[in-house]
C-alpha cells in the first residue's frame, strides 16, 4: 500500500509499505478520507512529544471494510465495502482510571496515528470495537469530522452552559468552529468568537456567532458590553496560548465557566485571586468518551451538526505541501487527504 510516512522532522515521504494484516479482533479498512488534525502539526515539527519519524499519521478517517482478523464473530462483521469510520482513541479498559469513567485520560491510552500507524495510508487496521458504520446515514462522508466534533461535544458538556445563555469561543480553527456549532445546536442564544485569520471569519459567522476583537483588553470590554456588563456565561479557549487563557478567565461573568481546550502552550499564568473573588469555575477538556464519539458520528451524519469551515481535499502525495501550508497559517478549515488504494 501507499503511505505518507514521517521520514524526518519536517519531512513526509510517500512510500510503499506492506499491507497491514489485521490481528485477532481487528478489521482492516481501505481509507478513502483522512483529515489532518492541528495536533499533528506539532508532530511534523517534532514538538508534540508523541509522534516520531517512521510513523504514519492520521486519526480522522472514513473508509470501507476490507478484511477481518481471526476471532471476530460473524455477527460483528460488516459486509466487505461497508463504509465506516473509527474511534481512534484506545484505552486499556482495565485500570482504575478507565473503571472510573475516564478512559480518555487512561495512562495506557493509544492514539491511532500517534502510537501506531494511522490513516494517512491506503489501509489501516483498528479494533472491531472502534468501528462505526456510516453508509446508512444521510451524509456518511461527514464522519471524517467525527473526532474533532467529539472533542467539542465533550468540552461543551464539561460546562454548565444552558440554552438561552451566552458563550465565547477563542479561536475559529476546526475545534473552535465545532464548539460554536455544538453551542448553536444546544440553543445558546448569544455566541461570540475571536479569530486572527481573516479567511476563517466567515465560517464562524455562519454559525450565527459575532466576531469580537482578539486584543485581550478590547475583547473583555466588548464581551461585557454585549452581555449587560457581566461577561459570557461560558468561555472556551480553543487556542491555548498564555494570552488567550488569561483573556478567557477575564471575559467570563461572575460565577461563570471557563473551559481550557487548546494545547498550544505548555504553561501559562492565571489571575487566581480574581478567579476566586468572582468564583469562576475553570475546567479542562481532553479528547472524548466512546459515547461522545458515537454521538458525533450520528449528529454529523444526520446533519444536526455541520462543519462550516472551508474543506480542501487533496491527494495523499500532496500531504507534505498541505502540512507546510497549515503551519504557515493557511486559512482553510480542514484538509482531507484521499489515499488511492
Amino acid at each position: 500500500m501507499q503511505a505518507l510516512v514521517l521520514s524526518d522532522i519536517g519531512r513526509f515521504d510517500l512510500v510503499a509499505l506492506d499491507d497491514p494484516v489485521p490481528g485477532p479482533g481487528e478489521v482492516r479498512i481501505a481509507v478513502t478520507q483522512s483529515g489532518i488534525c492541528g495536533s499533528e502539526l506539532g508532530g511534523f515539527l517534532g514538538t508534540d512529544g508523541l509522534r516520531r519519524p517512521g510513523l504514519v499519521f492520521g486519526h480522522e478517517l472514513v473508509g470501507a471494510v476490507d478484511a477481518y482478523g481471526p476471532g471476530v464473530p460473524v455477527e460483528h462483521r460488516l459486509p466487505p465495502g461497508a463504509l465506516v469510520t473509527a474511534n481512534p482513541l484506545r484505552s486499556c479498559r482495565t485500570c482504575a482510571i478507565c473503571a472510573a469513567g475516564h478512559g480518555n485520560v487512561c495512562p495506557q491510552r493509544q492514539l491511532l496515528g500517534g502510537h501506531v500507524h494511522g490513516s494517512n495510508a491506503g489501509l489501516v487496521v483498528v479494533p472491531v470495537s472502534a468501528v462505526h458504520r456510516v453508509d446508512q446515514l444521510p451524509d456518511p462522508g461527514s464522519s471524517v469530522f467525527a473526532e474533532p466534533t467529539a472533542c467539542a461535544l465533550r468540552a461543551v458538556g464539561r460546562t454548565r452552559i444552558l440554552a438561552g445563555g451566552s458563550a465565547l469561543v477563542l479561536g475559529a480553527g476546526p475545534i473552535g468552529l465545532l464548539l460554536l456549532e455544538v453551542l448553536r445546536a444546544r440553543g445558546v442564544e448569544q455566541l461570540f468568537f475571536t479569530e486572527r485569520v481573516e479567511g476563517r471569519v466567515a465560517a464562524g459567522e455562519a454559525s450565527g456567532a459575532t466576531r469580537l476583537s482578539d486584543d485581550p483588553a478590547e475583547l473583555v470590554r466588548q464581551t461585557k458590553e454585549l452581555t449587560g456588563g457581566l461577561g459570557a456565561d461560558a468561555v472556551f479557549d480553543a487556542v491555548g496560548s498564555a494570552d488567550t487563557r488569561t483573556a478567557a478567565t477575564l471575559a467570563a461573568r461572575p460565577g461563570g465557566d471557563v473551559c481550557f481546550v487548546g494545547l498550544h502552550s505548555a504553561d501559562g499564568m492565571l489571575p487566581l485571586r480574581d478567579l476566586i473573588r468572582r468564583e469562576i469555575v475553570c475546567t479542562t477538556s481532553f479528547a472524548y468518551s466512546a459515547e461522545e464519539f458515537a454521538q458525533a458520528v450520528d449528529l454529523l451524519g444526520r446533519g444536526e451538526l455541520v462543519f462550516r469551515g472551508e474543506v480542501v481535499r487533496a491527494a495523499l502525495a500532496d500531504g507534505q505541501h498541505w502540512y507546510e501550508q497549515l503551519i504557515k497559517g493557511h486559512p482553510v478549515g480542514k484538509v482531507v487527504l484521499q489515499p488511492s488504494n
